[in-house]
């Protein structure tokens, strides 16, 4: 079966107003290299509670200090040394970063001076020259083996190198100085690595732990760095360490329930939650995570008593305001849930998130022109392209398309750089409402902006799948194949069409079979293994493939291959169960009803 869907600034000046300010500059000290730069971002440690500097151009997790400027010192240098210095300044303040950042450097290893090497450093961090600034980095650790901040940058840099075994080295350096450390953030950013590098870290903190037995923050990052490797009863031992140190600790408290949830099932994790917030009811994290627990177990009335009771405990938090109107309408409470995100508007909060709701309810409502106005009060967000889709369609239903076309346009308009999704979501829209002459449109003017768009081009194959135009959706699915000789979707609708369209055999089972070599559990692909060998003549081995693909994915399609070749082996009952089923589900399936036609069965 096929698958429907698949100029160069320059930065401002630098540092100084003229060169003869230079020397004077030396001896009061640098001022940083970014413009409005401020004091030290500060994130708070979830175990700690300590207050941790951080660099401003970081990501919520990663983490690693700044250096704070550092006056050179001026007398200790040749005039060779000033020179280049003076280079690099003036070479700053004209935009030319490659000499900032060459002269700076190369004048820090020469006189591996301390004020020089952290200007060096925010002259790379400027430049965004990540391989200097780890080996300055170094530099910086290995002449100031004290300095706390040092060690935590070094950690920092050889992270995002995931050169763990460095890094570590560097932070336990940090744990040895009674500094800040970070191996709670470090074990949380580990659920972006891969399989091996998240072994290859828990090994590595299993080793600081041992020399550091007592330390919370460590142990914490142990303990998530098991859940990730999915140890979760040995995490579970580490949260019971965890809770001797740290009782009252709502980070501890919520990796515990998840390994509860793992281990015990979700009723044991909500009781725990259930205890753990009624001693600590001022912990809104923990009524939040509570709360969505419970929606995980279907609970929605408990979980919206939960959620009303944290909104008028912690007022002003209008997040809660969202998540209680939104469980509320998940129960049919209109009424409170529209109470719910009228006032969020009104407060000026989760504009985008109200807007699309209450427009779902008016459409739920039939109140059409109220729901329309609300959809297209969304901007952004996840809701953005729903919102788009759904006002539009209401201005099609009701006889408005040139509008539904206005707003698309602007769109694009507004948002060029996902002007080819926004044109994709217009073109399955007409699909869905099977206006194919105009899908078709959109699909040609939208390739001749973005020829080499996989996905619009694969939708257009797709429309001219459905208008019988098979030579060419194939040029279509060749291009993308081109483009993309792995792309699994593509060979299995070329295979897939070749199978039951034409007497191509062959040449749809060799594309179907890489298919499924490159996405073997894909339940589309072994439906269409299954058709393209009982096209061959081979029912019985047809068979398994079919059975396997209706296992994993009980489509009206692949009922009828599976039907059909039940049929063929005398199997008319086991046939006839099949399609009973995929009927009730979707009496009015095309394939599925032709199928029963030109078999001539009744059921």
């Amino acid at each position: 079966m096929t698958q429907l869907f698949m100029s160069f600034r320059i930065p401002p000046p630098l540092l100084l107003g003229s060169a003869l300010t230079f020397s004077l500059v030396l001896q009061s000290g640098c001022s940083t290299l970014t413009a409005n730069h401020s004091e030290n971002a500060q994130m708070l440690d979830p175990i700690t509670q300590r207050q941790i500097p951080v660099i401003e151009t970081m990501t919520e997790e990663e983490f690693g200090p700044a250096p704070e400027e550092e006056s050179p010192h001026p007398s200790q240098f040749s005039k060779d040394v000033l020179y280049d210095l003076l280079i690099a300044e003036l070479s700053g303040q004209r935009g030319e970063l490659d000499t900032l950042v060459n002269n700076y450097v190369a004048t820090a290893f020469k006189t591996r001076d301390i004020g020089v090497i952290k200007r060096a450093i925010n002259a790379a961090q400027y430049a965004k020259d990540e391989e200097t600034l780890t080996e300055l980095t170094l530099l910086w650790a290995e002449e100031a083996p004290e300095d706390v901040d040092a060690h935590q940058l070094a950690a920092f840099q050889l992270i995002k190198k995931k050169d763990f075994e460095n890094a570590l080295f560097h932070m336990e350096r940090v744990l040895d100085l009674e500094g800040p450390t970070t191996f709670d953030r470090l074990a949380l950013h580990a659920k972006n690595l891969g399989d091996e590098e998240k072994a290859e870290l828990l090994r590595l903190y299993s080793i600081i732990l041992e020399r550091h037995p007592d330390n919370g923050e460590l142990l914490y990052g142990y303990a998530v760095l098991q859940e990730l490797n999915g140890l979760y009863d040995e995490a579970l031992d580490s949260t019971n360490r965890l809770l001797e140190q740290q009782k009252k600790n709502p980070a501890v408290i919520s990796l515990r329930s998840r390994l509860l949830k793992e281990v015990e099932g979700i009723d044991t994790a909500l009781a725990y939650l259930k205890e753990e917030t009624r001693k600590l009811p001022d912990e809104m994290q923990l009524g939040t995570l509570y709360a969505r627990t419970l929606i995980e177990a279907k609970d929605f009335e408990k979980a919206e008593t939960i959620y009303k009771s944290l909104m008028e405990r912690f007022s002003d938090a209008p997040h809660l305001k969202l998540s209680y109107g939104l469980v509320a309408l998940e129960n049919g409470k209109l009424e409170i849930a529209q109470e719910q995100l009228e006032q969020l508007i009104s407060e000026g909060q989760h504009l985008n998130e109200a807007h699309f709701y209450l427009g779902r309810i008016a459409d739920q409502e039939d109140q059409v022109d109220e729901a329309i106005g609300h959809y297209q009060q969304v901007n952004r967000g996840g809701h953005y392209f729903n919102a788009l889709a759904r006002s539009a369609y209401l201005l099609i239903q009701s006889g408005r398309p040139d509008e539904a076309a206005i707003r698309f346009s602007s769109a694009r308009q507004n948002m060029s750089a996902q002007a080819n999704q926004l044109w994709e979501l217009e073109i399955n829209l007409m699909v869905e409402i099977e206006n194919f002459t105009r899908a078709m449109e959109l699909a040609d003017l939208a390739l001749e902006e973005f020829p080499d768009d996989i996905q619009l081009r694969y939708a257009r194959a797709m429309i001219r799948d459905n208008q019988g135009m098979l030579p060419e959706m194939e040029n279509d699915l060749r291009h993308i194949l081109q483009q993309d000789p792995e792309n699994s979707v593509a060979l299995n609708a070329l295979g897939y069409t070749l199978a039951d369209k034409t007497d191509r055999y062959l040449e749809a089972y060799d594309l179907i079979s890489k298919a499924l070599q490159i996405d073997p559990e894909n339940p589309a692909i072994l439906d269409s293994m299954g058709w393209v060998k009982f096209r061959l003549g081979s029912p019985e081995e047809a068979l398994e493939y079919l059975q396997e693909a209706y296992s994993r994915f009980p489509d009206p399609e692949v009922a009828a291959h599976l039907g059909e070749v039940l049929w063929t082996l005398d199997r008319q009952e086991d046939a006839k169960v099949i399609w009973r089923e995929a009927k009730e589900a979707q009496p009015d399936h095309p394939l599925l009803n032709a199928t029963l036609e030109r078999l001539n069965v009744e059921l």
